[in-house]
């Protein structure tokens, strides 16, 4: 690969060397960093040159929870987002059944109730009107509830004796199910939908993985991957195809001969080349706050009586726990209520020495207690957390926890998670918000909600500390800090540049900041930026 010189400011992130007016990059490391000068001395003859002029780089930025698959699958299905009725989805629906064939399987995804007149939950009747000749279902915005047609109930057999599955619920009315399924109920239907081929779902990822890099990104940790995406991944890469680096989680909420079969598969594999790693297990602990299937220690303030679901049982919590680090893999635990953070970082105590060196991570750790964060620290938790999920749920959040309670104030806790010794891993948790990193550092350092209000800015963080965790602390999450996560000679080149500089222009004006260049081990992968 011919030597890239880039020129202009530099944000290393390195406590050696903050600033840098250039980068020489060789064999897809960073040969020199330093000033222009310096740089382009040590470059060879007709090497490529990337002028910044007043834009500025960073360490490639990485999205520390997404889905790549559900990414690229949002984009083909009926799209629900900012939908403002059950019935305008129902809309959207029946325009696709107009040009999908009679008994197939209508997918989509993005509504949100609460967004709604009411805020109540739909019932079947719409969509079983839009679209009568085929099954729907359409995902909850948080991917933890779906609502579908009579068609999708009659397929999947539930009616009135289906009893509730562990760590799902059916809801209903009159003993009637209502057309909305959380959580584990959700399995019922999934396990009806056609799987897409090898060929497709090779297509899927990279459609996904391209619109990452197109935004910025230079890396994804794929969070909860099932057998035939990890293969599929792994036959990109080894293509040399994957335009990012893809850290992948094993799917954890496999039963567990399955599981058992996975960790035996992928154990000891590490990083495979070509930008694939595997050696971490996505488990899971409750459902999601928008849904109500959160794990609360207390009820929900808007729904007496309910505390949430735990997908898994503590007990079993523990046990895939123990099988996870018994395999020598990292353990990244889904847990959003206060009492799922509780049970999963206790889990993460008990657990002992062997679990620290694996770092473990909880996901998302949207409400957690003040007692419990000591945890963090004495674990060795990472805390990997979505910026973007705050901003979107400030709506309606204190109706869910109570205004003006200890829960509320413990929610979409940044500055506490790193204050307690936590190391923050940023990401989006995309589709179910956007993948744009831009949105994810404004919402971090500004902290407002839909409608502009600040939400509890005593969590805010610097601008600096939202971009080090998208930058080192995902790399300390994915065990590439001695590679990735600074700028400095020697690490991998994977930059993220802009046509501004990042850590000076005001937050307001960080979403709208045009990417310059995604550069992926010194090879331009997106940007509209050109090269001399």
């Amino acid at each position: 690969m011919d030597d890239l010189l880039v020129v202009g400011t530099l944000h290393t992130l390195d406590p050696a060397r903050p600033r840098a007016g250039a980068a020489l990059i060789r064999d897809g490391r960073f040969l020199c960093v330093g000033e222009p000068a310096a740089c382009a001395a040590r470059a060879a003859p007709g090497a490529r040159r990337l002028d910044l002029g007043g834009g500025s780089a960073v360490p490639g930025l990485v999205d520390a929870h997404g889905h790549v698959l559900g990414l690229a699958r949002a984009r083909r299905e009926v799209r629900c987002e900012g939908a403002a009725s059950a019935e305008a989805c129902a809309a959207r629906v029946a325009e696709r059944a107009r040009a999908t064939p009679a008994g197939r399987w209508i997918r989509g995804r993005g509504w949100d109730q609460n967004r709604w007149p009411g805020g109540a939950f739909p019932d079947a009747a719409p969509l079983t009107r839009a679209a009568p000749d085929h099954p729907v279902v359409l995902f909850r915005v948080d991917g933890h509830a779906c609502w579908v047609n009579g068609a999708a109930l009659a397929a999947a057999g539930i009616g009135p004796a289906t009893a509730d599955p562990p760590g799902g619920r059916i809801l209903r009315d009159a003993g009637q199910p209502t057309g909305v399924l959380i959580d584990a109920a959700m399995d019922l239907v999934v396990a009806r939908l056609p799987r897409p081929g090898p060929a497709e779902l090779e297509e899927l990822l990279l459609a996904g993985l391209d619109e990452l890099a197109g935004l910025g990104l230079t890396g994804v940790h794929d969070a909860g991957v099932e057998p035939d995406v990890l293969d599929a991944y792994r036959r990109l890469a080894g293509a040399g195809r994957l335009p990012l680096r893809v850290y992948a989680m094993i799917d954890g909420l496999a039963p567990r001969p399955a599981l058992d079969a996975e960790l035996a598969r992928w154990r000891g594999t590490g990083a495979l080349g070509g930008r694939l790693e595997v050696r971490a297990v996505k488990l899971f602990a409750d459902g999601a706050l928008g849904s109500r299937g959160a794990a609360l220690l207390d009820d929900y303030a808007d729904d007496p009586g309910n505390r949430g679901l735990l997908l898994t049982a503590p007990d079993e919590l523990r046990a895939r726990l123990d099988a996870v680090i018994r395999a020598g893999m990292q353990p990244a635990v889904h847990a959003i209520g206060d009492r799922a953070v509780r049970e999963v970082l206790r889990a993460f105590r008990d657990a002992g020495p062997a679990l620290r060196p694996l770092r473990p991570r909880v996901e998302h750790l949207q409400i957690v207690q003040p007692a419990d964060l000591p945890l963090l620290a004495e674990t060795g938790a990472v805390a990997s957390m979505q910026p973007v999920h705050a901003a979107s749920d400030a709506a309606w959040v204190a109706a869910r926890l109570g205004e003006g309670t200890e829960r509320l104030r413990g929610a979409y806790a940044w500055r506490s998670a790193a204050a307690a010794g936590a190391v923050l891993a940023f990401g989006s948790d995309f589709p179910i918000e956007s993948p744009d990193p831009r949105a994810g550092l404004y919402a971090a350092e500004a902290r407002r909600g839909p409608d502009g209000a600040p939400f509890q800015p005593q969590e805010a963080v610097s601008r600096e500390a939202a971009l080090r965790a998208f930058t080192s602390g995902a790399a300390w999450a994915g065990f590439a800090e001695g590679r990735r996560g600074t700028i400095r000679e020697g690490m991998d080149a994977d930059l993220t540049a802009f046509d501004a500089d990042l850590l000076a222009v005001p937050a307001e004006a960080l979403p709208d900041l045009r990417l310059a260049a995604t550069i992926v081990g010194g090879r331009v992968v997106a940007g509209q930026s050109s090269l001399a």
